[in-house]
């Protein structure tokens, strides 16, 4: 774009182009800054061979230069002052006699000192149309609460624009007496975030269905857990998963992948040297997966309830690299804060989920150590505060085969809206390295995992049920798990002794939406008798065990 071309588009009058003792070559249009008493600071100068596509600037102002209030000295005595956004729209506001400033920094990095030079004024506030515009307007805001905002129509995307399509300075002094308050600009400009929609409108949405990363393991979105005892192998088995990915191959040939993805590996437990070796062992060399060069530089907050820098700029490579998976290695390496402490871990994921939206996480975790007479669940045995797991879409829970250097086994603890996987057990691969070192070259899938059932524990839970069932007509599946695993019964083995009682007629299953009901074999007679009673029993309360 050339210069006059440059000031065509822009509705600038070669008045105001010598007013304001603004130069141009073939490459910049400079704009000279004054400070508040009208002395010269700098120029400011925009590209005029500026695209969205390379790799220049769109302003480049001169070296020593600092935010500065633009055109205020030429408006100091005006007792009603617009604030746009950037010097050019200032210039046509101020051609057409309305006075106007701006930041030479952009309206976001409003300074409380140019406050006090527009004290006592009455202030206008009209910024771009567009989300940050909008942004824009609501940090002006927090300095001067009592402005007015004065809205474009949508179809002009800023002043300029408004100017250069005919419009005339008593167009934009009408927009100025339907300005609107803080408070009704905010309720007319409520942010697409905060937005709420109506079932009804859900329902009647076309969505695409989130697929998973890999299949039953790693869904497209929220948090999948890795967790055991520490040596268990849990880093090696997550680079499995992000060359899985990467390669667009089956996860142990066996979970389906059906597409490349681009994972971001975040490791602060191991040095540079180890992930090269482990990545020459796995032939995990792919340009596809991502690590970070100052891993010990991390931090999600800066220590004042805020994203740090780092973290935020990771956000940006996030989106430009198409990150699909992050893996975070490990947990406590992360977060900030108390990993026992429930507000502690919800602000951990509630930051990485801001951060880094609408893509899969990929978190390794230690589990809790054994106490003597204490006994442990599967889920239990997951570290840290139960919020932890009431945030995951699946975890799975390594443990070694005792005896064995290099099988393990994995159980899937934790499986929203889908049905959990069997036990299985995989076992890795060791190659020696060409220094004759020996390493993990991957891992294969062994199948699955038959759990031992002692028949002891099964009669247990037979008396557990029918307890439950002598002081209520109704137990639920839920409720007869959470009391079997309090005594240290697998859930594996209830859901086989419910199996037998149902085979052998002591037990009617009725469902109530999703979840499962018992009661005594021919409490009912096989009539409408047994529905009608169920349904009476759920119009109220929930039978408490």
């Amino acid at each position: 774009m050339t210069a006059q071309e440059y000031i065509e588009e822009h509705a600038l009058t070669e008045e105001s182009i010598k007013a304001f003792g603004i130069t141009h070559d073939e490459n910049y249009l400079n704009i000279p800054i004054h400070d508040a008493d009208g002395n010269f600071l700098f120029y400011k100068s925009r590209n005029l061979k500026f695209t969205k596509e390379g790799t220049e600037p769109k302003y480049k102002n001169a070296l020593g230069s600092h935010s500065a209030l633009f055109n205020y000295h030429r408006v100091r005595d005006e007792k009603k002052i617009v604030i746009c956004e950037g010097e050019i729209d200032c210039i046509v506001l101020s051609q057409n006699k309305i006075p106007a400033v701006t930041t030479t920094s952009g309206a976001g990095k409003f300074e409380e000192s140019f406050v006090k030079l527009l004290q006592g004024k009455e202030i206008f506030i009209c910024l771009d149309n567009d989300e940050a515009g909008k942004k824009g307007v609501r940090n002006l805001l927090s300095f001067f609460p009592n402005a007015l905002v004065v809205t474009l129509p949508e179809e002009y995307k800023d002043i300029s624009d408004f100017f250069a399509s005919k419009k005339e300075s008593s167009d934009f002094v009408e927009l100025m007496g339907k300005a609107q308050t803080a408070s009704d600009w905010e309720a007319s400009n409520i942010p697409e975030d905060f937005t709420v929609d109506s079932l009804a409108d859900i329902v009647r949405e076309e969505i695409t269905q989130e697929a998973w990363l890999i299949k039953d393991i790693l869904y497209g979105q929220g948090f999948c857990f890795f967790y055991g005892a520490e040596g268990t192998g849990k880093s090696l088995l997550a680079l499995s998963v992000a060359k899985a990915l990467a390669d667009g191959q089956n996860w142990l040939g066996k979970f389906e992948v059906k597409e490349k993805h681009n994972v971001l590996i975040l490791d602060k437990e191991n040095p540079r040297s180890m992930i090269q070796k482990r990545a020459k062992a796995m032939g995990a060399d792919n340009e596809n997966i991502f690590y970070l060069r100052y891993p010990e530089k991390f931090t999600l907050s800066d220590g004042r309830g805020n994203a740090s820098d780092f973290a935020k700029a990771i956000s940006t490579t996030v989106a430009k690299k198409e990150i699909h998976c992050i893996v975070i290695d490990s947990f406590v390496d992360f977060m900030v804060g108390n990993e026992s402490s429930a507000v502690d871990t919800q602000d951990f994921f509630e930051a990485i989920r801001l951060l880094y939206p609408r893509i899969a996480y990929l978190v390794l975790h230690h589990e809790n150590k054994p106490s003597q007479g204490v006994f442990r669940n599967d889920s239990q045995r997951l570290r840290g505060s139960s919020n932890i797991n009431a945030q995951l879409f699946t975890a799975f829970r390594l443990e070694p085969v005792a005896k064995s250097k290099t099988e393990l086994t994995l159980k899937q603890v934790k499986a929203r809206d889908s049905q959990k996987l069997d036990k299985f057990m995989i076992r890795m691969k060791v190659d020696y390295l060409d220094n004759g070192e020996t390493a993990v070259s991957g891992f294969e899938y062994c199948g699955e995992v038959e759990e031992f059932i002692d028949e002891t524990k099964v009669n247990e839970i037979e008396n557990l049920i029918m307890d439950m069932l002598s002081a209520s007509a109704y137990v639920s599946k839920k409720q007869i798990v959470e009391l079997g695993e309090a005594r240290g019964v697998s859930e594996k083995t209830i859901q086989r002794t419910i199996k037998k009682l149902l085979e052998e007629e002591e037990l009617n299953e009725i469902k109530r939406g999703k979840e499962k009901w018992y009661t005594v074999r021919n409490m009912f007679t096989e009539t409408s008798e047994e529905d009608e009673n169920f349904t009476d029993i759920f119009d109220g309360e929930l039978p408490q065990i």
